[in-house]
């Protein structure tokens, strides 16, 4: 345990350090803050009024799901490169003359990578949850929850990464798993629209039953719809008999198996 915490310790201030990590959450959040308007305005729609209550409630769902997925960009470039950087400064190699096993090092590196990624969501999703407090007297229940729910995909954006770079250079790694996530997004949205029930209403039966390999996909984005479902109690449809929080801790199971198993076989 004293390793763990000292190397998962040391990777969250090598990721920290850099003067780009606070720009891009300081912009991150004054982007959150400038949303503040909406939570202030009163809107008519096909003649009938939205109080800005509402407003407000649609515009923390949406800001939700902008930032979950603008988390998984974050955690894929912070973990760009970081076994190679380790390998080049010596630092693994200075590790590894230690008592500390590799399983260990991976385990205490992911978690590291993991934790500062969660926490520039957690920030993002609290500024949400705060501005919307000050502008309406509400508290929008099960914000923080549904957070802590898509920071298991941070997780596994975070260790396709980190498996990827151990085969492929960083860019194409980071860019190969963007592509993973980027199809399950369109397939899970795809699937969720066809089940609202506007579309099923206006088109009954115009979608077949989703393929195979649609439902074992990484459930990313419909865990993240899960999530949103969490916070304003609306129905969340499953694609398949597995439930999205299921899949996604199966694949990172088995991912990080991997991940551990192919490190083993490194030279440094």
């Amino acid at each position: 345990m004293h390793n763990f915490c000292k190397i998962s310790g040391f990777t969250v201030v090598d990721l920290v350090h850099h003067k780009s990590f606070y720009v891009i959450l300081t912009i991150c959040v004054l982007f959150v803050l400038m949303l503040k308007g909406c939570y202030k305005q009163d809107y008519t729609v096909n003649g009938q009024h939205i109080n800005s209550t509402a407003v407000a409630w649609h515009a923390s769902i949406i800001a939700f799901h902008v930032i979950s997925a603008g988390a998984l960009i974050i955690a894929a470039l912070l973990s760009i490169g970081t076994f190679r950087r380790d390998k080049n400064d010596g630092s693994v190699a200075y590790i590894m003359s230690r008592p500390v096993k590799r399983f260990e090092y991976i385990i205490a590196k992911i978690s590291g990578q993991w934790a500062v990624s969660s926490f520039f969501m957690f920030v993002l999703h609290s500024t949400i949850l705060i501005v919307a407090y000050v502008n309406t007297g509400g508290f929008i229940p099960g914000y923080l929850t549904a957070s802590l729910v898509c920071s298991l995909n941070v997780l596994l954006m975070v260790i396709i990464v980190s498996l990827l770079s151990l085969f492929m250079r960083d860019f194409a790694a980071a860019l190969l798993s963007m592509g993973i996530v980027a199809t399950g997004y369109i397939s899970d949205s795809i699937f969720q629209a066809a089940n609202s029930d506007f579309i099923k209403t206006a088109l009954p039966n115009a979608f077949p039953a989703p393929a195979v390999w649609r439902i074992a996909w990484p459930k990313i984005s419909s865990l993240q719809y899960y999530a949103a479902s969490l916070i304003d109690n609306s129905g969340f449809h499953s694609m398949g008999p597995v439930h999205p929080l299921v899949n996604v801790t199966f694949f990172i199971l088995i991912l990080g198996i991997l991940l551990v198993r192919q490190f083993k076989h490194e030279e440094f």
